[in-house]
């Protein structure tokens, strides 16, 4: 059982998100007369209120935030966006989608590190590690890596041309030595159409993890998804179309309600997405 006490850091902070503020501070600098988004923000200096929360010190709580927002420079500037960003039929968006897309996923990115960071401390849990018991309906836990993560993980890789056009979700499931890519003991890296994933099948714990302790052998170094169990923002999504790798737009916040902070937390994080205005969706990745 979580103490609600325990929980009060991150919940403070999930009531308070930072992306509200740098709307603004896009709007500002991109219709104003500044010469940096560092300009902008050192000028927040009243409280500001939105419908969603107040914010006594708008200027302190971007400030680590603050470099994620360069991408705002260089639109202004003219430059070229970093990356190809497509809406949910691979049409290219425009300029100004795409930056503002890119800067909010990676605030989101850090933001909700930190936030997940203070809420799944005092869970005590290794439900992240580990595959679902025998008696669930859904036969594996996915854990997505980045390329350079998977050497992080002792276990059977599977890549093919296959495996490159399909997802772990897909129907029917992807078939590997004559079964279901879940119906296994071990765990299994397979390199899926948006990237490499870990999957854990029932009864089965991650490589790293240490029995009977629950320690992580590798928790310095622990993967990126590892870091923010378990709300996620998809604002874009990484894809590929044809052989080039591009973002799809979600805006979206996943939330994993498997987990106890989660549906202790379920009102707070959906008015969360609300205020950072992206769909919200619930799901179970175990039940």
């Amino acid at each position: 059982m979580i103490e609600q006490d325990a929980l009060a850091p991150g919940r403070t902070l999930l009531r308070q998100p930072v992306l509200p503020l740098v709307t603004i501070v896009q709007f500002l600098y991109l219709t104003g007369d500044f010469d940096s988004v560092a300009e902008v923000i050192g000028q927040l200096t009243e409280e500001i209120e939105t419908p969603f929360a107040r914010y006594p010190h708008p200027a302190a709580d971007l400030d680590p935030y603050t470099d994620l927002l360069a991408p705002l420079e260089t639109f202004k500037a003219g430059m070229p966006v970093s990356a190809e960003v497509v809406d949910a039929d691979d049409r290219p968006v425009d300029p100004m989608t795409a930056t503002a897309a890119l800067v909010a996923q990676q605030v989101l990115t850090r933001e909700l590190e930190r936030i997940n960071s203070l809420l799944c401390a005092p869970c005590g849990c290794t439900l992240c590690c580990v595959g679902p018991e025998a008696a669930m309906a859904h036969g594996y836990f996915e854990i997505p890596l980045r390329s350079e993560e998977t050497g992080l993980f002792p276990v059977t890789r599977v890549e093919s041309e296959t495996t490159r056009t399909r997802r772990p979700d897909d129907e029917p499931p992807l078939r590997l030595d004559g079964r279901d890519f879940f119906d296994r003991t071990a765990p299994v890296l397979i390199r899926w159409q948006p990237g490499w994933s870990l999957i854990l099948p029932r009864e089965s714990r991650c490589p790293n993890l240490e029995a009977p302790s629950g320690h992580c052998r590798i928790y310095g170094d622990r993967p990126q998804v590892c870091r923010r169990p378990q709300i996620f923002p998809y604002v874009l999504e990484p894809t590929t179309l044809g052989d080039r790798p591009v973002l799809r737009l979600r805006q979206t916040l996943l939330a994993v309600v498997d987990c106890p902070y989660v549906r202790r937390l379920r009102e707070d994080i959906a008015a969360f997405a609300a205020a950072c205005e992206l769909d919200m969706i619930f799901r179970h990745n175990k039940a």
